[in-house]
């Protein structure tokens, strides 16, 4: 069914990104898993059977590679992302919003100057025309991760500066 956007209600946009919430887990889970998999298989090969797969520490180097920039996402929303709080820890109410504020609004930039020069990094590795030594894969992929994990992670910081700013001076401080 299509939508017309004032049909669109708040509680549709809570289920996207509820399900986006779940996708970004799992697909972390599947990467991490598949990595610990690949690399274990490959020891395992390499001491018991003294054989080697050629292109396994290459697929592994991707999957770590996205895992831990799609990672960045995720530590934005579970707010575990490393954060020197001396400041704001001794504020409160409007103070310690417009610091909050300062604080996501500093860390928006960089997530946006990442975005653009990831963005134009994948264009140029795009252009050559490049692919992955053993596997074939363009390496585009391998730095489309950058760009699109900042989006992701710039999409949450404006969510949380919204909450922050928006909520009553009790709950910030």
């Amino acid at each position: 069914m299509l939508y017309r956007i004032s049909e669109f209600k708040v509680s549709d946009m809570k289920k996207i990104i509820k399900v986006y919430n779940k996708f970004e887990e799992i697909f972390l889970v599947v990467l991490i898993a598949a990595m610990v998999i690949l690399i274990f298989a490959q020891v395992c090969l390499r001491f018991l059977a003294n054989y080697s797969l050629s292109w396994s520490e290459e697929l592994a180097r991707i999957l770590f590679i996205w895992s831990s920039w799609i990672g960045i996402s995720l530590g934005q929303k579970k707010g575990e992302h490393i954060k020197i709080t001396i400041i704001t820890d001794r504020l409160k109410g409007n103070a310690k919003k417009a610091m909050l504020l300062f604080s996501d609004l500093c860390t928006l930039v960089i997530l946006v100057v990442l975005c653009v020069n990831g963005v134009q990094v994948v264009e140029h590795v795009l252009s050559m025309g490049g692919v992955t030594p053993a596997l074939g894969i363009p390496k585009f992929i391998m730095y489309g991760a950058v760009p699109l994990s900042c989006f992701l992670m710039a999409v949450r910081v404006i969510k949380d500066m919204w909450l922050n700013w928006t909520a009553k001076k009790e709950e910030v401080a």
